[in-house]
């Protein structure tokens, strides 16, 4: 199957990892496409985390990994920010770690809780585990009052090592354009900004496969490019999900590891 591909774009939970504990046979299957000539990218909507917290936390599941290997999407965003001129201004952030070093690095000044008097002339938002109804009154007010709304990806959910689903950023998300009336500009997977993103680091000429868990963010990434779709079902999609997807995947796949 891996002469179907010379550059593989790897979603990361429920493809590696589900909560700390990794997919049986992930990192071996990473290893072995590296073997045989593929380029392998880790590619996450998850913003939460820096970019040198996923490089560790890929080495403690025994995946091999540097930061010219990971797109994420906070790093994604704050590309956007900087591109749009928000470098120098004020932005409200829900979100971790990951999100905001990434905005802090292209020069956005993010507000803390006690700046009450600056108008934030951008909002945006990701996975925040600490959300709270304050915040988001906050985030829609500003949003309400004018602010440029990013999302860095809408995902409903995402994989827990419980094997259930837990609430995503794209939760977050719609509670803030209830309360705020607007739409939010999405960087993740499958929009735009992760699309050209990948396609910048993927090799020139290299004939790609996108392997993730969910059909509307992963494999629509693949659709809009016209790479190989393959689902795999250690993550949010089961069997009968994925039976019934139309157009369907080009392969479906227990997990990474039955890949190589």
């Amino acid at each position: 199957m891996t002469r179907g591909f010379d550059a593989l774009l790897c979603d990361m939970d429920g493809v590696l990892y589900r909560g700390d504990v990794a997919v049986p046979g992930a990192a071996e299957a990473v290893e072995r496409l590296r073997r045989d000539g593929v380029q392998v990218l880790f590619c996450t909507n998850n913003s939460r985390w820096t970019a040198a917290n996923y490089v560790e936390k890929l080495r403690r599941q025994g995946v091999r990994a540097d930061e010219d290997d990971l797109i994420t999407s906070a790093r994604v965003t704050a590309d956007q920010a900087a591109a749009r001129g928000f470098s120098g201004r004020p932005a409200f952030v829900v979100g971790g770690e990951g999100i905001r070093e990434a905005l802090g690095a292209v020069g956005v000044k993010i507000l803390e809780e006690d700046d009450e008097d600056v108008e934030a002339e951008l909002v945006v938002v990701g996975w925040d585990p600490e959300f709270s109804y304050v915040r988001m009154r906050r985030a829609a007010t500003f949003v309400r009052r004018g602010a440029s709304f990013f999302a860095t990806n809408s995902d409903a959910t995402f994989p827990a090592a419980d094997g259930d689903e837990w609430p995503g950023a794209g939760s977050i998300l719609a509670s803030i354009e209830t309360a705020s009336g607007r739409r939010a500009e999405v960087m993740g997977k499958p929009h735009p900004p992760m699309a050209d993103t990948a396609v910048r680091r993927i090799r020139k000429g290299a004939r790609v496969a996108m392997v993730g868990d969910r059909p509307d963010t992963d494999l629509a990434l693949a659709d809009v490019n016209g790479w190989m779709k393959i689902l795999v079902l250690s993550g949010v999609t089961d069997a009968a999900a994925a039976a019934r997807l139309d157009p369907p995947p080009d392969v479906v796949l227990e997990s990474i590891a039955d890949l190589v």
